[in-house]
């Protein structure tokens, strides 16, 4: 009884907290099961902040997914990518909710998606919904949970925007979830600034934290002169789950004075980018670990942001006491505590030469990098604090159509805006029309980013520093079948699956054709699979399927095969 109750307890008081964080609706939970989650609102991910809660399913696919309030289906997404198969729905009360991840569409939506895709011959869409051209009320059923698109396995997205599409924590809308777990921190950053340093450094220190449960201490002093400024590596685990998901809020406090703040409760998606200001993204680059950072770079617009000071000034003899104070959603909190001591400056400090293969970008204006066969335009704040680029030849990378491979800047300078980048390909490929610009990662290995060839040279827009060159793609993709083959007889099968490959330009084309019509063939890059759901297309007896597979230079592959579809006895 008392296990009962305290239970009972505590999943009233987490929605206590939800509702008094701001005036929300209350919503019922999208799902009948037990609201488990794999990933936070606000969370850190690759170049965005995480828009919502990743519910659990328990690994499978087909939980029933419902609608949380009132309203009208004002949006339909399907794509190979990102959110997969997706519904929006506008509620009375001026909030969106968003259920992304789908395997299935309930039959009303369905059938819609259906024709737009026939119409149209394309199985990506993004439909835009007349007001109340499809009604739901609270609770009616939308469709399954999967793990369609970008997914990294089975599991409902869940999101809710307000009026402006901004994304809000769903957790303010009483969504029920134990969690009294305090956040983990993993360790802090000291960074100096110009004539500053920590102990012998002039870049960026790492130190590891001793303590557990939620008490976190840097046991030594730490010894530094002039402006340093800080970071925190930290996350956040609920009850009875493994999963590192992100934090609530983040301060630090100099001898109980707030220098910075951050709080993961809305924000704009025009925004999300600018979480590569946020972090040390030279040291997620290295090794894949995000440390928060107290330093706001000039260019970055984040509004998460509370107080922003975020340094602190030391001289000889000066001791200043440090915390970090991080919270969950919840109110479960950490503190990571660590003294600095003021020494004596350097007396000598590295002074950073950039010679004329270096670039100074100041964020003002545009700037324009031009090479034998290479031009790169950086807008206007394209950075978020002035940068040096490198830019240089290599005459050392193999299997490259361009006379060069080109070093514009490092990849752990972070980018906000498309550069345009323009390479002339080698004379002997400059009229060939199967060229794409790719990006040479420190393995050689060729990533593709497109291009296309315009007056002599291969333009492509990217959003990251790193080598480039052209590649030549003579090769047309791979189409095997998976779960079927020529003249295979199909009685209760329900979904023909064709293993799709192409290594060099990717894929950017894919159809099937049936008894010379073209039907609904759903991409799954993920598992480089294309599958066509049998349906009122194909017919008893004999019938002919044609695959037709087309990479990003216009190679294609065409295979036939004979389905013969038998009427079950």
């Amino acid at each position: 009884m008392r296990c009962k109750f305290l239970i009972c307890f505590l999943l009233i008081f987490n929605i206590l907290c939800a509702q008094n964080k701001t005036d929300y609706p209350v919503y019922p939970s999208p799902m009948l099961i037990p609201i488990n989650l794999s990933a936070t609102f606000g969370e850190l991910r690759n170049n965005a902040f995480h828009a919502g809660l990743d519910i659990k399913t328990g690994g499978k696919i087909g939980e029933k997914v419902y609608a949380v309030a009132d309203g009208y289906v004002s949006r339909i997404g399907v794509s190979p990518w990102g959110y997969g198969n997706v519904v929006y729905v506008t509620h009375d009360d001026g909030y969106t909710s968003v259920y992304a991840h789908l395997d299935k569409f309930n039959f009303e939506i369905g059938l819609y998606v259906k024709k737009k895709q026939m119409l149209s011959m394309s199985f990506a869409q993004n439909i835009f919904l007349e007001k109340d051209e499809i009604r739901v009320s609270k609770g009616n059923y939308l469709g399954l949970s999967g793990n369609s698109g970008g997914s990294g396995g089975p599991h409902l997205h869940f999101e809710i925007r307000d009026a402006n599409q901004c994304p809000v924590n769903p957790l303010f809308f009483g969504l029920e979830t134990i969690d009294n777990v305090k956040p983990v921190i993993y360790g802090i950053a000291l960074y100096p600034k110009w004539l500053s340093s920590v102990g012998e450094f002039q870049d960026a220190v790492y130190f590891g934290v001793d303590g557990k449960s939620g008490k976190y201490v840097v046991e030594q002093n730490i010894k530094a002169n002039g402006t340093i400024y800080f970071g925190i590596s930290t996350y956040d685990q609920s009850d009875e789950q493994y999963n590192k998901n992100g934090v609530y809020s983040i301060e630090l406090f100099a001898d109980n004075r707030l220098i910075f703040s951050i709080l993961f409760d809305k924000y704009s998606y025009d925004e999300t980018r600018y979480i590569n200001s946020l972090i040390d993204y030279k040291r997620y680059c290295k090794d894949k670990v995000r440390f928060v950072r107290s330093e706001v770079d000039e260019y970055n617009i984040l509004d998460l942001y509370g107080e922003t000071s975020g340094c602190v000034t030391l001289k000889e003899g000066d001791e200043v006491h440090m915390k970090y104070v991080v919270k969950d959603f919840f109110g479960n909190t950490s503190t990571a505590k660590f003294t600095l001591v003021g020494d004596k400056s350097l007396e000598e400090y590295s002074d950073n030469q950039y010679g004329r293969a270096y670039y100074r970008v100041d964020g003002k204006s545009e700037v324009e990098v031009n090479l034998d066969g290479f031009t790169a335009k950086i807008p206007k704040k394209a950075f978020y604090k002035y940068e040096y680029v490198l830019a240089r030849q290599l005459d050392t990378i193999e299997n490259v159509a361009s006379d060069y491979a080109y070093v514009l800047g490092t990849q752990d300078i972070p980018v906000q805006k498309n550069i345009e980048i323009k390479i002339r390909p080698a004379e002997q490929y400059a009229n060939s029309d199967k060229l794409y610009m790719v990006c040479v990662s420190d393995k050689g290995e060729f990533e593709a980013v497109g291009g296309k060839l315009v007056d002599g040279k291969v333009t492509a827009n990217v959003k990251k520093m790193g080598t480039y060159a052209l590649a030549l793609d003579e090769t047309a993709p791979k189409i095997y079948p998976n779960n079927f083959d020529d003249n295979t007889k199909i009685i209760k099968t329900k979904r023909l699956k064709i293993n799709v490959y192409d290594n060099e330009s990717g894929i950017s084309k894919y159809d099937i054709y049936l008894n010379d019509k073209w039907v609904v063939g759903a991409y799954d890059p993920k598992n480089d699979l294309l599958f066509y759901d049998v349906d009122e297309y194909m017919i008893f007896g004999n019938n002919k399927m044609e695959v037709v597979v087309t990479d990003g230079v216009g190679n294609e592959t065409r295979k036939i095969y004979n389905i013969i579809r038998e009427n079950p006895k």
